[in-house]
């Protein structure tokens, strides 16, 4: 039996379930380092899950997508790379209203083979809340438990026990295979362009930005990564502005604010979530509000989470 964390995220909308990490990395070192699946025990993969979890949010790129047909219902991801760009952890979670119960999934991959090392989902009913795990090393399952508990908070003292799939049942959980063809088809709609934005927007986008903005006064645009750059177009692209990411306040009506400066400039960026029509009549569902050097910039945007 270990004592798994159940560890909620805010950042991007998501939960996660997080493994115990054993072995801290040193101060600095944004580098995961975990056995190669084909050797890995159980204990070493939580071990790797639970290093991967603790710098989400803060130095990965993040892609999300909506509107993912998953078991027949309609879900969202959000998948997690690394600087090398290598997939660490997928997550996919239930969108619109589902009938009987909810399922969160989460998918953790080898960083260096890309197969899956983990996969762990939280199902949610009316009456019970029940966690699956399933480890994977070398192309085989090494090991499947399960828990349950009445609710979120009680599962984390429920004890684990092997996972027995129903009786006739054609479970995908239990075959490596099937799991690394799910990460394959998620992945890759995660990276495709979206065509909802701009060829501007899909490339920031895919760089891990947040959130996008343009105006016109003149044509301007803004793409903000998380914790790591804020890039500022300015005049139709021919003025062009790289700014550190400070962390995100909160500003008046629950706007998010980036305040930020270089050498010889400054840059107080404001999404909120009040709708805004651009000069082509288009809806947005930001407003955003640019102040470059002392001017203010009015135009729409998005969050690209």
């Amino acid at each position: 039996m270990r004592p798994y964390a159940f560890i909620l995220t805010a950042a991007v909308v998501l939960s996660a379930c997080a493994g115990p990490s054993s072995e801290k990395q040193a101060e600095g070192d944004s580098t995961v380092t975990v056995p190669e699946a084909v050797a890995a025990s159980a204990a070493d993969i939580a071990s790797y899950v639970g290093d991967v979890d603790e710098k989400i949010g803060a130095q990965y790129r993040t892609l999300a997508v909506h509107n993912y047909m998953h078991g027949g219902n309609a879900a969202g991801i959000v998948a997690v790379f690394n600087d090398n760009n290598q997939p660490l952890r997928v997550y996919i979670y239930p969108e619109g209203k589902q009938v009987d119960e909810q399922r969160e999934t989460w998918l953790y991959l080898d960083s260096l083979s890309g197969k899956p090392v983990l996969l762990r989902e939280i199902v949610t009913t009316k009456d019970s809340v029940t966690e699956n795990s399933f480890y994977f090393g070398n192309n085989t399952l090494l090991q499947a438990e399960t828990r349950a508990a009445k609710d979120l908070p009680s599962l984390e003292a429920a004890g684990f026990t092997p996972f027995q799939s129903a009786t006739g049942q054609d479970n995908y959980r239990l075959r490596p295979s099937a799991v690394d063809s799910l990460v394959k088809e998620v992945l890759q709609v995660v990276e495709a362009d979206r065509k909802d934005l701009s060829k501007e927007a899909n490339l920031m986008r895919k760089q891990g930005a947040a959130y996008w903005g343009t105006g016109n006064e003149p044509g301007w645009s803004i793409a903000v990564i998380p914790n790591k750059k804020i890039f500022f177009n300015f005049n139709y692209g021919e003025n062009k502005y790289e700014f550190p990411c400070n962390d995100a306040q909160k500003g008046d009506r629950e706007a998010t604010e980036f305040n930020t400066r270089s050498d010889e400039h400054t840059l107080l960026a404001k999404f909120e979530n009040r709708r805004c029509t651009d000069d082509a009549d288009i809806m947005h569902p930001m407003t955003v509000t640019v102040t470059f050097d002392g001017k203010t910039y009015q135009g729409c945007g998005l969050s690209l989470y």
